[in-house]
């Protein structure tokens, strides 16, 4: 029978056809793990332990994705790269990925991280693996499909891109991502694919061409880019940009070098939970906290909800993320303006105008009315003309004398499309963007805020998921460590059999950022290394207990969660004990029915 903990891993969407997929991995924690979770999704999954048995496995069969530890026994996962690759011969290769706890040894390796496709950062996060097997598959596919039948003809070579010309911005000492040439949209260069795995070394994006707002959304994409600031060097980004480049020369280095420094000193204070992030909102708020500024809206004629942000990301795009984390307390909103809105497209493009009440006609004209005063008859001069001579349409008798026989109290608006005449216009609005009609009266308004970070929200940037608590951010298989995922497998697997109940207690610390602010990061480090300790000895020897990015967790066997919180009190006690520090450890107990 599949396990719990097996049927709760990720496995839609599956694919069409199974992929078959070589994992070269010398942890036998690791390599289970992701058999097990590869096969669920329907791929054929090959294991090597060593780097020979990887390259020979690589020579000798067809893959689609291989999956290479970087400190593989025998030859690294580079090595295993580059040989396969100087062997080739033209033969199909399959999509090289890394998988490493060691990425800055990586990304400084002397074989260069080219030789890889695409590089995953340890510990692994279960629910993007298998997505990001079947998305290296479907590339490679792609990549083969394109590739030019081989030329029977000596041709001439095709002239290559010449590279842009360099600004005073190169020769400042900086590392810069750039744009287009760092970050084309299918395939992320060496530089950008090192900067997406949050590498310190990079200070900032350089926009060297015009780039629409669709493409912006790149940097999104990419895990950790947006935490950097972005220098404009096409004038065209306005206030989406950090630093508009074009107004700025070598005498402005100063200027340039605070924007770096604010964005590194504010980055090293961003929790990783946040930094490779692949959650919007979650993007959003470590955006507004590295960059030290409000979420401040701005006029935007370009868009069509008249609105842009002081970030690459859209208007809306903008509005929708901030209101969510608004309701979760890490944003507060301050009022900037209200806009009217198209019921049919949503834009915020609308033309007002005065038109006619009755048929919605703008061809309008404003006429003097006249009143007669022997029939009490009112109207607009125009029905009254009659050559020279003003005539009652109503008595038919002639007005002769003004103030005797009429007079002009007012003016009418009379639309000349279908004559009718009011007092007063109607006002009415066109969208430019679909052509959409709305009375004034009807159409919907939309309010449009600027946002900043509450002191919750600068919390949840410094300490992560943990400072939010249990309550607000549901247990995630991707915050389980690889080696707590195989034992919980285990454990579910026997419950699923033998209906022997285990628990798994999730661990936060409550006072993190109180001790942290007032003793240091270090001292707070140690204090939760030793209650570790504590707790380990004070369970049984089958029970697991295992640290964690985020949270640390305990895995107790054979009892379930009521057991278990009988037993709270005596375990914080015994960790506590002789901790320097009062963590405010909170325990909170998931039982076999939690994963099914």
């Amino acid at each position: 029978m599949t396990s719990m903990v097996a049927q709760s891993l990720p496995t839609e969407p599956r694919p069409v056809t199974g992929r078959r997929v070589l994992v070269a991995e010398d942890s036998p924690i690791t390599h289970e793990l992701l058999k097990l979770l590869l096969n669920q999704r329907g791929h054929q999954v090959d294991i090597v332990t060593d780097g020979p048995q990887a390259l020979e496995a690589l020579r000798a069969h067809d893959y689609d994705v291989a999956l290479l530890d970087f400190h593989l026994p025998g030859m690294d996962g580079l090595q295993v790269a580059a040989a396969l690759k100087k062997s080739a011969n033209g033969r199909k290769l399959p999509r090289l990925v890394a998988i490493t706890a060691d990425v800055e040894g990586l990304l400084s390796h002397a074989e260069g991280c080219e030789n890889f496709d695409h590089i995953i950062p340890k510990p692994l996060d279960i629910y993007q693996v298998g997505k990001l097997v079947e998305e290296q598959a479907e590339i490679g596919e792609r990549q083969a499909a394109a590739k030019p039948a081989a030329r029977t003809m000596p041709t001439r070579p095709e002239a290559v891109p010449a590279p842009p010309p360099p600004s005073f911005f190169d020769t400042l000492g900086y590392q810069f991502i750039a744009w287009p040439e760092d970050l084309e949209a299918t395939r992320l260069s060496a530089r950008g694919m090192q900067a997406t795995l949050g590498d310190p070394r990079f200070d900032g994006i350089l926009i060297r061409e015009p780039v629409s707002a669709d493409e912006l959304v790149t940097i999104w994409r990419r895990k950790a880019l947006y935490v950097l600031p972005v220098i404009d060097l096409t004038g065209t980004l306005g206030a989406k940009a950090d630093l508009d480049g074009t107004k700025l020369s070598a005498q402005d280095a100063d200027e340039i070098a605070q924007l770096i420094r604010r964005f590194q000193d504010q980055r090293a204070r961003l929790h990783r939970d946040l930094l490779l992030t692949e959650n919007l909102s979650e993007e959003l708020l470590g955006r507004v906290f590295v960059s030290g500024r409000p979420l401040s809206a701005a006029l935007d004629p370009d868009s069509r909800s008249l609105v842009s942000y002081n970030t690459t990301l859209s208007g809306p795009l903008v509005a929708r993320e901030a209101e969510s984390l608004c309701e979760k307390g890490l944003f507060e909103r301050e009022f900037f303006d209200r806009f009217h809105v198209c019921s049919r497209c949503e834009s915020s493009r609308m033309h007002v105008r005065e038109e006619c009440s009755s048929c919605r006609s703008a061809d309008l004209i404003e006429e003097p009315y006249l009143h007669h005063f022997k029939c009490a008859y009112q109207g607009p001069e125009s029905e009254f003309r009659r050559g020279d001579d003003l005539i009652c349409p109503k008595c038919r008798r002639e007005l002769s004398h003004f103030g005797f026989d009429y007079d002009r109290p007012g003016t009418m608006v009379v639309c000349r499309a279908c004559g009718h005449a009011a007092s007063e216009p109607a006002v009415g609005f066109v969208c430019l963007d679909c052509d959409a009609h709305a009375d004034s009266e009807r159409c919907a308004t939309r309010d449009v805020y600027s946002y900043r970070l509450t002191d919750q929200g600068v919390g949840f940037a410094e300490f992560g998921r943990a400072f939010l608590g249990q309550t607000n951010d549901a247990l995630r298989f991707a915050d389980l460590p690889i080696e707590l995922i195989v034992a919980l497998n285990t454990a579910a697997k026997r419950y699923n059999e033998e209906k022997v109940p285990f628990t798994l207690v999730n661990i936060t610390y409550e006072k993190e950022r109180e001790i942290t602010a007032e003793h240091g990061a270090r001292q707070f480090a140690q204090a939760r290394d030793l209650f570790i300790e504590n707790l380990r000895a004070a369970l049984p020897k089958a029970d697991t207990v295992v640290k964690g990015q985020t949270y640390d967790f305990a895995l107790l066997r054979d009892i379930g969660p009521p057991e278990a919180r009988a037993e709270f009190g005596r375990l914080h006690e015994a960790a506590q004990r002789t901790v320097r520090y009062d963590l405010g450890a909170k325990l909170q107990a998931f039982g076999a029915e939690d994963f099914s």
